[in-house]
């Protein structure tokens, strides 16, 4: 797309935000050209009383809170949370919990086909978990593929410091929400009152300099609905951090290891090319590969290995990224203003753009063999001046809602109207040559020279092939218009308390189109349209003074799978005061995504055939007729409230899945006799999207909190953590059920922890916050097959070992209007467990299970205005 027609397309978002906002504009105006005097008692006394009460809930003082007292198993962030928690943005904070499980990150736009979103999973299912804003769906992510699933949204939409509080739902298939949300809901709510302007500045600091980010952000609000009329808040963020390679730290930069095991040397890994810049290998007049400097010193150079008997390969890791370089920019509006008969107007709007810059897998794209002085070497050079090669992803995403919410005949009403589209234009920026760059040939002797020390001429020879334009990889968005209705109120009045009604209606229309570069030949052209509707009905019936108990039922009727009906059923029974016992069952129905039922092939990879001794191209096929996924989830759970210093709670969840979508892996296809007769086919291996059949989970929820005025402020404890007691699936239809809990399994290219809490404790006083938190994950096996120089294997079984770090955090108001906060992630600077398995090529490395960036600083100063 050229630059002109990509700024109209930016400025063309910006008519509908101001039609979002026009009705406040006014009132923005003649609250400054006539400002209205309030009688100061009566509005203190009553801003004060509600802002009272609502600070004591959130700042989790040693009185009880309403999250558990709840009849759901919900999980409430508030704002103190955020702020003890010392993440940089959302995505952070979220992930960082210890009930998300492999889900999608930045470091994975290396080496794999996910793309680079920022996702959640909750208990690890990470496309049957929700994210709403306010309770309202937002848009995929906007690169959308044939292969795999993609049902995810990018958490690296909304600014942080626009967020009032966090619920998380662990209970799966909402009525209200969707019966998609198999695995639970994440709803993110933002501030309404906010006053006056905030600025802040942050800064990220690792050890060793790699990785370091900064950030600012301001926020502006005035009004309040209760008084004034009306509301209207901004807030935005701009953010910065460098790209982390493998060679920045010795946990993350050997694309090779090896294990002596019994006196014997293998090899684990094989992150490494053959070419270099100078040139060490050659191959002689036989096509035999040799290496210069060992057949001087006997052995490889540093920074080679002796993949073979006497022939070396220089280690490709070093270069790699492990994380992207990313910025981003975040804009978040809201508005409200009160109408007639106590309705509220309200309208929201947000812009969000980012890009991420990477070193792919594969670096040397480009290379060179050629004969220097003696006519038998042919050697193999890595084309270093045209500079790595690096790929950009560019996000873009808006989202506009407008509303209405009142009473009316007993009534309680809220409607909304949204409008959602993310675009992911993918780039090759750099290290990129023209077409016949075959014929830049070295002079002679310059094959073992840095290519620093190239003649002015051969360097010449290089910059005429030197592409300075971006080349286009693709193109893919996805927009998402929705509409919904949501009425509730009192049926009757019984002696044990209100019988509630709630109904509501929801309408949807998404739609994806993915446009390939010129030139990409091996991913077509797509694009798919899916309209649906539900209906859904909910009441909450108390049963007894102790017991009360809720059902819903929901209708949706989808254009491409017709209609389809979910339930749920739910009780909470509460003997004494103390204790409260609650449970839930219900059933779920997803369909798949608009990508996957695409009768189109498109490449996803290679894999190396150990049979035929071939590198076989893997081509993934859209299906048509995919079936949904339907589901069923029940809940036991329990809380119990001793005293007002201590909260127990704990939840028994069960999930199991029919007709999970996927892909066969191309390792299973070639390895498996059955698969490889069936999908490899003239040397091309076919994994089409298919129903794959179960998926069953089971695991324990569980927090205990403590805490306690005490002299030098407020002292809280708590431990919180997902003990799991089943994760299995089946790798296709009519296959064993393979557990991926403990131990790394094949089919889905996973592990689940068995283990995973984080205990945290802080001190709080009036303008000082002191937090300390312990994170723990346990540990795993994996089945791995060992090399050696000599071409023997070895079966081997790793043992992962578990995973701590220790994170400290500070926040000090320095003056009523400054604040400083001040964090050290990972204060011991100890880096993520060696992995053998791992998701993409990097030998070691699976960023989906730590964080590589080391012990980190984290500043930040917050002035308000």
């Amino acid at each position: 797309m050229s630059q002109r027609k990509q700024r109209s397309h930016r400025n063309a978002r910006w008519p509908l935000f101001l039609c979002c906002f026009s009705p406040w504009m006014g009132t923005l105006a003649q609250t400054h050209e006539q400002p209205t005097n309030y009688q100061p008692l009566v509005v203190t006394d009553t801003v004060l009383e509600y802002r009272q009460f609502e600070k004591v809930e959130i700042t989790g003082s040693a009185i009880l809170s309403k999250e558990a007292k709840q009849a759901l198993p919900i999980q409430v962030i508030g704002r103190r949370d955020i702020e003890r928690s010392g993440a940089s943005d959302l995505s952070q904070l979220i992930q960082r919990l210890p009930i998300m499980r492999n889900f999608q990150e930045q470091g994975m736009v290396t080496g794999t086909t996910s793309g680079g979103p920022q996702a959640a999973a909750i208990h690890g299912n990470q496309s049957g978990t929700l994210i709403l804003l306010n309770g309202r769906r937002l848009p995929y992510y906007g690169s959308q593929n044939i292969v795999g699933e993609r049902a995810t949204v990018d958490l690296n939409f909304i600014p942080l410091a626009a967020i009032e509080r966090i619920d998380i739902l662990t209970d799966g298939a909402s009525s209200r929400y969707g019966s998609d949300a198999v695995a639970g809901v994440i709803n993110i709510i933002t501030k309404t009152q906010v006053q006056g302007i905030t600025v802040s500045v942050e800064t990220l600091m690792p050890q060793g300099g790699a990785g370091r980010g900064n950030s600012a952000s301001l926020s502006w609000g005035q009004g309040r609905l209760e008084r004034d009329g009306y509301s209207l808040s901004a807030h935005y963020t701009a953010q910065k951090r460098n790209m982390l390679q493998g060679k920045d730290d010795t946990s993350t930069r050997e694309g090779m290891r090896q294990f002596n095991i019994n006196g014997q040397l293998w090899n684990s890994g094989d992150y490494y090319f053959d070419h270099s810049a100078p040139a060490q290998n050659y191959k002689d007049a036989s096509g035999k590969l040799h290496n210069t400097y060992f057949d001087t010193h006997g052995v490889c150079d540093k920074g080679w290995y002796e993949t073979q008997r006497g022939q070396c390969s220089q280690n490709a890791q070093l270069a790699t990224s492990i994380y992207p370089r990313t910025e981003s920019q975040l804009l978040y509006l809201q508005g409200e203003r009160l109408l007639a008969n106590q309705w509220v107007a309200f309208a929201e709007a947000q812009m969000g753009w980012q890009s991420q810059t990477f070193v792919p897998v594969g670096h040397p794209n480009f290379t060179i063999d050629q004969i220097d002085v003696d006519p038998s070497r042919t050697y193999m050079i890595a084309t270093q001046p045209w500079g790595l090669l690096q790929q950009r992803y560019d996000n873009n995403m808006h989202h506009a809602v407008v509303g209405l919410k009142g009473q009316a005949a007993g009534w309680d009403f809220t409607s909304h109207l949204t409008s959602g589209l993310h675009r992911v234009h993918r780039v090759y920026e750099s290290g990129l040559v023209t077409p016949g760059y075959g014929v830049v040939k070295l002079k002679p002797g310059e094959v073992g020279l840095d290519p620093s020390q190239y003649s002015a001429e051969t360097l010449a020879k290089f910059d005429a092939y030197r592409r300075t334009t971006d080349r286009v990889l693709d193109d893919g968005q996805t927009q998402l218009q929705t509409l919904g209705i949501l009425a509730s109120r009192e049926l009757i009045d019984t002696e044990h308390g209100p019988l509630m009604w709630g109904l509501g209606f929801d309408g949807r229309q998404e739609s994806v189109r993915y446009l390939p570069g010129i030139g990409v030949n091996d991913r077509p052209q797509f694009d798919a349209q899916r309209k649906n509707w539900a209906l859904h009905s909910e009441i909450l019936w108390p049963l007894a003074e102790q017991l009360e108990a809720t059902g819903a039922l929901r209708h949706d009727q989808y254009s491409d799978f017709g209609g389809v009906q979910t339930g749920k059923l739910g009780w909470k029974w509460t003997p004494e005061k103390a204790w409260m016992f609650r449970g839930s069952w219900g059933t779920g129905f997803r369909a798949p995504t608009l990508g996957q039922m695409v009768l189109k092939s498109t490449k996803i990879s290679e894999v190396e055939d150990s049979l035929s001794g071939q590198t076989l191209p893997i081509y993934s096929r859209g299906n048509p007729d995919l079936k949904p996924e339907r589901s069923q989830q029940w809940l036991l759970g329990f809380r119990w409230e001793p005293s007002v210093q201590w909260t127990l709670g704990a939840d028994l969840w069960n999930l199991d899945i029919q007709d999970t979508f996927g892909n066969l892996p191309g390792t299973l296809i070639v390895s498996d006799p059955v698969l490889r007769a069936q999908y490899l086919v003239n040397g091309v291996v076919t994994s089409p999207n298919f129903n794959l059949g179960q998926s069953r989970s089971q695991g324990v929820d569980y927090d205990i909190q403590w805490r306690k005025p005490t002299d030098w402020g407020r002292l809280r404890v708590g431990l919180r953590g997902l003990h799991v007691l089943k994760s299995q699936r089946q790798a296709y239809a009519d296959s064993a059920m393979e557990s991926n809990l403990g131990r790394y399994a094949m089919g889905s290219s996973s592990v689940m922890a068995r283990n995973q809490w984080t205990l945290s404790t802080s001190l709080e006083q009036s303008q000082l916050i002191l937090g300390a938190s312990l994170n723990y994950r346990s540990g795993n096996t994996e089945q791995v097959t060992l090399t050696d120089v000599d071409g023997n294997t070895m079966n081997y079984e790793h043992r992962v070992s578990d995973d701590w770090t220790v994170d400290i955090s500070g926040r000090w108001q320095i003056q009523a209007a400054m604040t400083l906060s001040a964090a050290v992630i990972n204060i011991t600077n100890r880096m993520p467990s060696f992995r053998m398995k791992t998701q993409n090529v990097l030998n070691g490395v699976d960023t989906r299970y730590g964080d590589y960036y080391g012990r980190t600083l984290q500043l930040k100063i917050e002035y308000k205005f």
